[in-house]
């Protein structure tokens, strides 16, 4: 059986949070740190922004450049392959510095949201994604080289600590991936992604964004016709519902610099 990516449910709902923060926040440029695959900034620049996409792993950039090649070759998209704590090239600032799921990689979790304040315009704002729930810690978590799951309160301290003002903590992609997340490890445990245990944090972390996981981030082609944001459209008015409480294990973090 042949198997094409295809977005899981869960992240159909992170993409669509992040469609509502845009429409709120307006911004016309951004900066993504660990732009994995490509298909955050890819959604970014469909609704008229213009980016740049920072990553340390050359799988990841050589991913990102295929699936932005129009963007890259129009001049409305560019690419970074560096170690963002690191970052010897300098960026003009964008209006939004954007990561997902990156900053529980991070041991100074502070210091990388005062990097994000760092890349954005005065008024901009910081957004980022973050596993929820640390009672809910998985093997997924294991290999894809997480250090830590966040709760609401603590994600907030460390978004105002290292500069965001006017927090605001939404529960993503809840009750969906709540409700798939007993599923979801045990698919992991089934597949390859097993053997990465053993990895080193730098290894798991380079390829977190890029994992082909049967019935979890690759499917056969005739599911994309369950798996689209027409027929779950209904998850993504019933997920806002859960905005402002404490059940996400995703989690949006955003304010302003």
């Amino acid at each position: 059986m042949k198997f094409v990516k295809i977005s899981p449910p869960g992240t159909f709902c992170t993409n669509e949070a992040l469609r509502d923060l845009i429409r709120r926040a307006r911004p016309s440029n951004f900066v993504e740190i660990g732009c994995g695959d490509g298909e955050r900034s890819k959604l970014l620049c469909d609704m008229g922004m213009t980016g740049v996409g920072i990553d340390f792993s050359p799988l990841a950039i050589t991913t990102s450049a295929k699936m932005l090649a129009p963007e890259v070759a129009g001049g409305r998209y560019s690419l970074i392959g560096d170690d963002f704590m690191n970052l010897k090239q300098a960026i003009a600032p964008s209006d939004m510095a954007l990561s997902c799921m990156v900053m529980e990689h991070v041991e100074d979790d502070v210091g990388f949201v005062r990097r994000l304040c760092s890349l954005v315009k005065p008024g901009g704002v910081v957004a980022v994604f973050v596993p929820g729930r640390e009672d809910h810690w998985s093997f997924e978590d294991t290999t894809v080289g997480h250090l830590r799951r966040y709760e609401c309160e603590n994600l907030k301290q460390v978004l105002e600590a290292g500069g965001v003002r006017d927090v605001e903590i939404w529960s993503v992609a809840v009750p969906t991936v709540n409700l798939l997340f007993r599923l979801s490890d045990w698919l992991v445990k089934r597949s390859a992604e097993s053997a990465k245990v053993t990895q080193s944090q730098r290894e798991k972390t380079e390829t977190s964004g890029l994992r082909d996981i049967p019935w979890k981030t690759v499917f056969p082609s005739w599911v994309g016709l369950l798996l689209n944001r027409v027929t779950l459209y209904p998850l993504f008015v019933i997920q806002r519902l859960f905005y402002p409480t404490r059940f996400g294990l995703i989690l949006l973090g955003f304010g302003r610099v």
